[in-house]
């Protein structure tokens, strides 16, 4: 086990729980941008800052987030950098929906490392390191062994400007409708944190931002599941499954025992 990874996840948890413990869920709930299908918000703005400054001023990394512009997901990255979505689930916490969480993920390349999520509602911290095991609360978890779709839980979502056309529509209902039950929790990162501890059991969404599943991707695989991903139709977006090993290849545009996506 890599024992830098080790020390960056304790800080990860560390910081994430420092600037969860600064919010003033009345206050920092007020809603600073509304544009489309996506809302701003002033905890997303003073998190940001908060983890932004604790991690620029403790590693010597750069750092992706999306509250700040960075550079692309392809192409020239840094070796390895930081990627952290300040507050995942902004309209979820706005109006008092109990899904939003802090997600702080380390990447080498296109590389998942670690990634820690932590759930500002249920006060639960999800960590993992991606070759090294993942942690709920400091306890070991595991990904679920559900075999077949039509037994599984599938979580999934439709990101902020993503097609929203029938056409697009009705291809993800074809694609998901082998599954038991879906549950879209308007947090990618709650959903890939859920995967890993076996709550559910696989996730999918098309052209997510990667700062919503750069952490959960790491604790998925810290968990003993399967996570592929390859880029979207814009910058800084990705298309993402993830599974136990047995459902990952069941999912569309998978490549069996790849784990990349076509």
């Amino acid at each position: 086990m890599d024992i830098e990874c080790e020390a960056y996840l304790e800080l990860a948890s560390q910081v994430a729980r420092s600037a969860a413990a600064a919010l003033c869920p009345g206050q920092d709930a007020r809603v600073v941008a509304d544009a489309c299908r996506d809302v701003k918000i002033e905890a997303d703005l003073k998190l940001h800052r908060l983890i932004a400054a604790r991690l620029a001023g403790e590693t010597p990394y750069p750092i992706l987030s999306e509250e700040e512009n960075g550079f692309p997901v392809t192409g020239d990255v840094p070796e390895r950098r930081w990627i952290v979505d300040p507050l995942d689930g902004s309209l979820n916490f706005s109006r008092g929906i109990p899904l939003s969480c802090i997600s702080i993920a380390l990447w080498r390349g296109i590389e998942p490392l670690l990634g820690v999520i932590y759930d500002l509602n249920r006060v639960e911290l999800f960590s993992g390191l991606a070759a090294g095991g993942a942690w709920l609360n400091g306890e070991p978890v595991r990904v679920s062994d559900v075999e077949a779709k039509d037994q599984a839980v599938l979580c999934t979502g439709f990101p902020t400007g993503g097609d929203f056309s029938g056409t697009v529509l009705s291809e993800i209902v074809r694609e998901i409708q082998a599954y038991k039950k879906v549950r879209l929790l308007g947090s990618a990162a709650l959903s890939l944190a859920y995967v890993a501890c076996g709550r559910a059991d696989a996730y999918q969404e098309n052209d997510i931002a990667i700062w919503d599943v750069a952490a959960g991707l790491a604790i998925v695989k810290g968990a003993g599941g399967v996570a592929g991903f390859r880029t979207g139709g814009k910058e800084n977006r990705l298309i993402v499954r993830a599974a136990n090993g047995r459902l990952f290849r069941q999912m569309a545009g998978v490549e069996a025992g790849t784990g990349r996506i076509r």
